[in-house]
Order: structure tokens, then sequence, then C-alpha cells
């Protein structure tokens, strides 16, 4: 009693753990059966097994009963049996079935007379799967009339069906005609599956939404001969309702033609049941893959059949894999593995559950041809050419290739890459090899264009535009849409260079932003490219540089400027919050960098390992400021030896620190390189020229030594400027002219200056009559006997020739 007990407890747990199942053993403990009927019968009539209701009645007798297979077994293994019965009262065949639902049946009587006789099935099982099939064991046996089938009935919906005034008892009238009771009836099975109503019953109302979602219609025709079968009857999902909701389930095992007519209940035909089992599929019903090319592969499918090959590789952009899964309820989940070369198709049942039906899972796995290892990243000279979701293995570069400056990342540790470059072609090319894989081969054309070495940044007064809707500011300048980088893809949503009405014409507006709460950009503007590699705005990876592979990103340079003037005006936006009480907030002012550099793609910011590459910088801070207002940035140099290729990297920026702040905006126009051409010392004699200024160019100094002139000395101001002395000792006169760096292509910047010898005032006089007897020279040293009048140098002396 004890063990029997136990069981029971197991089976209803078991039960409530698995929602998906009906209890379909029949081995738990079965309980008395208390017909249902209009008039809250409380009679018991025979027993039925938990969860079941059989369709006994109280005044018709036991159509269902429990039979025993195996008394071995431990426990005994049972069964339900359900028999086609005659009832003498009404001299009538009464059907057997039993049912989830609630069987009910109804007559009115006058003597040994029946009027409105019906009967059937009300209600079910709160139920929220959708099942693929019901699969059961029995035996049938219809020796007393082969002609009639036996039915399995199943039935899955949602929401209400109510059938106003249905007799639902057998009313026995002695004295005239009994009249049943009537009662409003929920989900009949009749209207719940769409049938014609019958002479029993109302109006049918249902509530919005209701919906039949799947049914099994199932005839059992042969006799089994004693026999146990298995069967599985699928369900027949209605066309759209195969994702519906589902609330409620049926299942009707009956002996007879279920809605037969009652003419046709053969009494003593008998169908007795066991096993029954919702099924759940978890499997697939058809598999189409195709090749690297697209093309349809035939692999033999079966559902059972669970590992394929096929002799291709897997290109996503062409390999497609179909499939159908086979349950209505199940779920797939399909992926490819690069690392495998597998497509991996898990399919799970509805049913399933890791730790209590595990087995509810398949799994289907497409072999393919192990992908060719790739490069994940290929920089040349600074530039990224694979960025973030780019595929392209052919690519083209309009500047030069260093061959020196190559880097990339495989995407196999087990990958080997070989690097060649072609110079009749200029093209490099990278083949990605691994051992029992097809190779990758990357090319880059570089073109090779370049630009003339300048001495002043095009477009650096920001009067050229694109005549796009959107103005692009062009010539010499970009921002992040012609961003280089792992996340150059996402470029778009950075802010861009607006056009603007400037301190002279058009000037440029750059702005930073709030990337919808990810991160504060900057707004940038440079003479290089951007790099974008981190969606964080201070990550080392975030950087403008020199794009010598790209002739648009890079700025050949001759000069060697003194400094830079530019007009700005700032609007400070909102900083950061800081994320450390004791962190000092950076001041908001825009900024504005220039630097010179070798041949190489310098970064800015600046980092140490370049610093040898470096040659000199300026750059200026603008706070706020309303008004247009000219800045000026002194360079300062890192070396005294112009390089023989150098470029010039120029960058704006809304705030030096990146992603310190948003909504800044800062307004550049005029931006232009100076070279100085003025001196910053003028000495005689080795002293500086009394009154000297470097905006003073002329200078008379008296004095009877003309070799004095010889002895000036000067100090240029412009680093790079040139200065040529011409003495002219006939005239008394030294010419000093300082040419700016840029003279070469700006004539007009030099600057003159003159050093004038006058004679003193003691300086005598002598007649020309008297020049013979003297030792009379020019100022340029030549001796004369007749001298004009004029200056001259007499015995050694300055004299007036009179």
């Amino acid at each position: 009693m004890k063990k029997n007990y136990a069981l029971l407890l197991l089976s209803v747990a078991a039960l409530t753990a698995n929602a998906q199942q009906i209890n379909g053993d029949f081995d738990s403990a079965w309980e008395k059966c208390v017909p249902w009927d209009s008039k809250g019968n409380t009679m018991k009539k025979g027993v039925q097994p938990q969860g079941w209701h059989m369709a006994n009645v109280v005044l018709a007798g036991e159509v269902g009963e429990k039979v025993t297979r195996s008394a071995e077994d431990e426990p005994a293994n049972y069964a339900v049996k359900v028999n086609n019965i005659y009832n003498s009262i009404v001299k009538q065949n009464i059907p057997g079935y039993f049912t989830l639902g609630t069987p009910w049946a109804t007559a009115e009587t006058f003597l040994t007379k029946v009027r409105n006789s019906d009967g059937g099935t009300f209600g079910g099982k709160e139920f929220t799967y959708h099942p693929d099939a019901i699969s059961f064991e029995y035996q049938r046996d219809n020796s007393n009339g082969t002609d009639e089938p036996a039915t399995v009935l199943a039935y899955l919906w949602n929401g209400t069906w109510t059938q106003k005034d249905v007799p639902g008892n057998t009313e026995v009238g002695v004295i005239g005609w009994g009249k049943a009771t009537r009662v409003d009836m929920l989900n009949r099975e009749r209207n719940v599956l769409g049938m014609s109503k019958t002479a029993t019953g109302g109006d049918v109302t249902k509530t919005e939404g209701a919906t039949l979602v799947a049914t099994i219609d199932h005839a059992i025709t042969e006799s089994t001969e004693g026999e146990w079968k298995t069967d599985t009857i699928p369900f027949v999902y209605k066309e759209g309702c195969e994702t519906a909701g589902v609330e409620n389930i049926n299942v009707i095992f009956s002996s007879t033609n279920y809605f037969g007519p009652q003419s046709d209940i053969k009494a003593g035909n008998s169908l007795t049941v066991d096993n029954v089992k919702l099924i759940y599929y978890h499997a697939l019903s058809s598999l189409k893959p195709t090749d690297d090319y697209g093309y349809d592969v035939d692999i033999n499918f079966s559902p059972d059949t669970f590992n394929y090959t096929v002799e291709s590789t897997y290109d996503p952009d062409w390999t497609t894999v179909g499939y159908t899964k086979k349950g209505v309820g199940a779920t797939v989940e399909a992926a490819y593995d690069d690392l495998t070369g597998q497509y991996v198709i898990t399919v799970k049942g509805e049913d399933y559950d890791a730790e209590t039906n595990p087995e509810a899972m398949s799994v289907y796995t497409i072999q393919y041809q192990k992908a060719a290892p790739t490069l994940t990243s290929l920089n040349v000279a600074g530039h990224e050419f694979i960025p973030m979701g780019n595929t392209s293995t052919n690519f083209t570069a309009t500047g030069n290739c260093y061959t020196d400056e190559v880097s990339y990342v495989a995407s196999s540790e087990k990958a080997t890459v070989e690097q060649t470059y072609d110079e009749a072609e200029h093209k490099l090319t990278l083949t990605v090899s691994e051992a029992g894989c097809p190779s990758s081969v990357y090319t880059v054309t570089f073109e090779g264009k370049s630009k003339e070495a300048a001495y002043q940044i095009a477009n650096a007064d920001f009067e050229n535009w694109t005549d796009d809707e959107n103005a692009k500011i062009a010539e010499g300048w970009n921002s992040f849409d012609t961003a280089a980088g792992l996340f150059a893809s996402f470029a778009s949503m950075s802010p861009m260079p607006q056009k603007i009405e400037g301190y002279k014409g058009n000037g440029v507006r750059i702005v930073s932003k709030d990337l919808l709460g990810v991160a504060y950009a900057n707004g940038n503007l440079t003479t290089g490219h951007i790099n974008m590699g981190s969606t964080n705005p201070a990550d080392a990876t975030n950087y403008n540089f020199t794009d010598r592979t790209d002739v648009n990103g890079n700025m050949p340079f001759a000069g060697r400027p003194d400094a830079f003037e530019v007009y700005a005006r700032f609007t400070p936006g909102t900083a950061k919050a800081a994320t450390d009480e004791a962190e000092e907030q950076p001041a908001l002012q825009g900024r504005v960098q220039l630097i010179l550099h070798k041949d190489a793609a310098y970064h800015d910011p600046e980092i140490a390992e370049m610093a040898d590459e470096k040659v000199g910088s300026a750059n200026v801070l603008i706070p706020a400021t309303e008004e247009w207002t000219k800045f000026t940035g002194e360079f300062s140099y890192a070396t005294d030896e112009a390089p023989e290729v150098q470029y010039l990297l120029a960058s704006a920026t809304t705030n030096p620190v990146p992603g310190a702040s948003k909504d800044d905006q800062l307004d550049l126009d005029e931006l232009r390189l100076i070279y100085y051409s003025t001196l910053k010392d003028l000495q005689i004699d080795g002293k500086t020229i009394e009154g000297f200024s470097p905006e003073k160019t002329e200078y008379t100094i008296e004095s009877d030594n003309a070799d004095l002139l010889n002895t000036i000395t000067v100090e240029k101001k412009g680093v790079g400027a040139s200065v040529e002395k011409n003495v002219d000792l006939a005239n008394n006169v030294c010419t000093i002219t300082v040419y700016g760096n840029d003279y070469d292509v700006n004539p007009a910047n030099k600057t003159v200056y003159t050093v004038k010898l006058t004679p003193t005032a003691s300086i005598g006089s002598v007649s020309a009559d008297n020049a013979a007897n003297h030792k009379t020279y020019t100022l340029g040293g030549v001796r004369i006997n007749k001298p004009a009048a004029g200056l001259y140098i007499v015995d050694g002396k300055k004299k007036v020739m009179k």
C-alpha cells in the first residue's frame, strides 16, 4: 500500500512537471466516475483514469472499464477499454468513449418512447502547447459490425464557445413526456469544431478571436484480432494557425463512429487504448544547402540522418542553407562556425527541457570545406584597408605603397602570409595560406599619384565647397566622411563640417556631438585622414594621420613657416560629467594644430614612438569668443635642417581632449602660413645699429671709414628665410635683402634694408688744382690725378674736392 501511494505521488508530480503531456499510461491510481448531468448528479458509476472521464451514464450503464494488460509488471500495467452497449430501457445502443473533456447525454422519455436524445463532450484540459501528433497503442474488436469504425478525435483551441439551452440529463416521463433541464454549455465539441448544430440546444456564440487551431479526426476500421498495435496520428493545423496561441486541448477515444448516426452503433464492438502520448517533433522535414556559388547541393536528406558533407567552402554572400522544421512548435537555431567549417542546425521540440527532457533535440551538421583563412586587418602606411564589415579582397589606393610599412592580422593563428610587391604594376599582394584550406589573396593597387609640395594649405580660406545639397568641404581638408580604421563604417554618425558665412566669404564650422549616449564625438577637420579605431574617443586608435597611400589624405610641404594665423570664434558646449569628484574639468576651448614631419604616417594626437619623425609644430587654443578674432601660433622646430621630404598635418578640433564635451562650436576662416622676411638684428662693427627695428628698413651712419660697411652682420627672423648682402663702397651703401622662405612662390615676400655712410662734419676740402700734389683715390680705391668735384680719399683722409 505504501509503495502504491508513493507511485501515486510520483505520477502526480510528473503530470505537474510535464505540462506539455497528458496522463496517457493509465497506470496510476484510478478514481470513481461521477457522470455529469445538468441536474448536478452525484451518483458514482464505474471508474476512470486520472485526468480522463468515462462516458458512463447513470441510467444507461457503464461503457468504460479498467483492464489489466500485464499483472506481472510492478506496478501492474493498465489500459482503458470502451464498449458500445445496449440499453434495454430506451431500447438503444449506447456509444462507448472516454475523453479529457466532460461526457454528457440527454433524452426525454414517455414510457418506452424517446425523444431529443443527444450527447457528446464539452470542455477539455487547459493547455498551451502545439503538439504535432498523438501516438497510442490499441486493440480493436469490431466482430459485432465490421463496417463500424472506431474514432480518435483531438483538437486544440483558444477562446470560448457558448451554446444556450442545451438539455443535459435524461428525464423519464410516466404520465407524459419528461423534460430535461437545460444549461448554457461551454466549448461543446460540435461548436468548437465548427459543425452544424443538432436539434438540441439554442444559439451559439463565441468570444472575440476564438480559434480552432488544430484537429485530429481518425477512423480505426480494422480489427486487431486481439493483438496490440501502435499508431501515430498527426494534428492538422488550420491554415495560418501554426503560431496561434493554444488555451485548451481535448482528446476523445470512441468505440464507434463518434459523429455518426445512432443507428450505426454496434453493441459489443470495443476499443482498448494504452500509452497515449502527445508527440513533439524535433526534426527537420527538409534541408537544402547550396555551395559557395549559390547552386543547390544534393545531400540525399533524411530527417533521421544528421551529418552531411558539402564539397565546397561556405561563402556568406552566396551560400544559403534552407530548411523546414517538422514540429509546429519546435524552435530552430542555425549558425556557421568559421573555425570548424560546419553549419550547425539545432532543432528543439516544444517539449524540450535541458533537465527533464534533453532528448527532445536534434542536431544537424553540414560539413563544408573549411573556409580559406582571411585577413581581419590590413594596414599600409597607417591606412586600414579592411574596416569592420568589409569582406573585399581587392583594393585601390591613389597614393604610394610603402612596403616596409605593411602590417596585417590573419583570421587563423596557423595561417601564413606571403607579401610581394610588383614594381611595374604598383601592386601589393598578400597570400594567406593554411594547411587543408584554400588560400585567400589580397591585392592593393597603388596609382602613385602625388601633389606638389606647397607653402600654403590648399583652401585654407575655406571658400571652396562642393555643390551638393549638403555642402561638403573641398580641396585639402577631410573629416569623418573619408575616415579609415576599424570603425570607419560608422562615420556617418559623426559630426561633419558645415559651411557658414566666414570672416571673409565662406568659413567652416565644426561641432561636437553626443552619439546616442555612447560617447561625445569631437568636431574634427584635418589635411590628413581620421583613423576610427574605437568607440571610445580617448582610445589611442583614434587619431588624425598623414595618409600617404591616398593623394587626398596628405599634404607634401616645401616650406619652413614661422607662424600661422587664423580667424576663429568658439562657443563652448557642455563638459562631460567627471567620474571622480577630484577630477579637474578641462577648459572648454577649440584648438588648431599644425605639425611638420618627415616621410611617415604621423599622428595627431602625437605618440612618443614617432618623435624622431617630427620637424616642427605650432598651435593655438581658442577660448570662448563671440566675434571673429585673429589668433597666431608660432612654430617651434625640433631640427635645424629641413628634411628632403616632409609633410604638413593640420588638425582642428572642438576640444583638445577627446570626448570631453558636446555641443561645442568652432568657426574658422582665413588660415594662413606666415614666412618672416625681416631681420631680427642688424649690427655694424659688432654693435646693433642705433634705432634698429625689424620694420625700419633705411639707416644712415656718419663715418669717414668706408670699410665700416664690410663689418655689417645680420640675424634673420625667419627660420627658413635667406639673406643677401651687397656693399657698394663707391656709394657708401650696404644693401641687405631678406627673402621669406616662400619667396619662390611669393616674390613679394622680401624686405630690403639699406645702410648708408655719410662723411662726418670734420671732413676737409681741397682744390682740384692741388690734386696733383696729393695722393687722391676714389672711395673705390682708384687713384686719379684730375678728380671732379666730389668726395675722395686724399692722403688717406676723406676730402671734398671743389
